[in-house]
């Protein structure tokens, strides 16, 4: 069984993501990343950026770096930036469990629909958290499974089909947020009936 970030869907179904997950997730991403009022200058990390479906909705006066590990949706990606002319905006492959930056290197951390994907989510997190700046925030969108044991047995039902896919059904978020020097701002719905959180939390000075 493939672990996650080595699942098919990531790697040679990459010219399909979009069609297929890129439509159901892009409208809450540009809604999120809206409402965090990103101010000039600002330096941000997106933590998985796939093929790009995100970039359009971040302002021209951010510097923004987006890391993937799967060179397809870099390439797609990067087609996006060129087409658009995004001087702002470059892309890199990279390690969501061994990010290439020192420590306290951007304003603000955002990754969508990736912790469930790696391996390691703590490790991804603790990673976010370092080269995140203190006072900077940490930004999350993604599916956790309910805290109610019931519905989480029966995610555990269904997960060894999603793993071999690409993801796990059993991630909480509280085994990925506990443990590390941050304070959780926002923990909610990402839209109203959404299966989806959004977290925001901010790095401790």
């Amino acid at each position: 069984m493939a672990e996650p970030h080595e699942s098919r869907i990531y790697y040679d179904l990459a010219r399909f993501y979009d069609a297929v997950f890129g439509r159901a997730f892009v409208s809450h991403e540009h809604e999120v990343i809206d409402s965090l009022n990103l101010r000039p200058g600002q330096r941000v990390l997106e933590v998985g950026v796939g093929t790009g479906v995100s970039l359009d909705s971040f302002p021209p006066y951010v510097h923004l770096v987006g890391i993937d590990p799967s060179a397809d949706m870099l390439a797609r990606a990067v087609k996006r930036i060129e087409e658009n002319r995004w001087k702002n905006i470059e892309v890199r492959q990279g390690d969501a469990l061994a990010l290439d930056f020192p420590d306290n290197s951007f304003d603000d951390v955002l990754t969508f629909h990736v912790i469930s994907v790696v391996p390691d989510p703590q490790k991804m997190m603790a990673e976010m958290v370092r080269v995140c700046k203190p006072g900077g925030r940490i930004v999350i969108v993604n599916h956790f499974t309910s805290p109610n044991p019931i519905i989480y047995f029966l995610n555990s039902l269904i997960n060894p089909i999603t793993r071999h896919l690409g993801w796990t059904t059993r991630l909480r978020a509280r085994d990925v947020m506990e443990g590390h020097n941050i304070t959780i701002e926002r923990f909610e719905p990402v839209a109203r009936f959404s299966i989806h959180d959004l977290i925001i939390a901010r790095k401790n000075a």
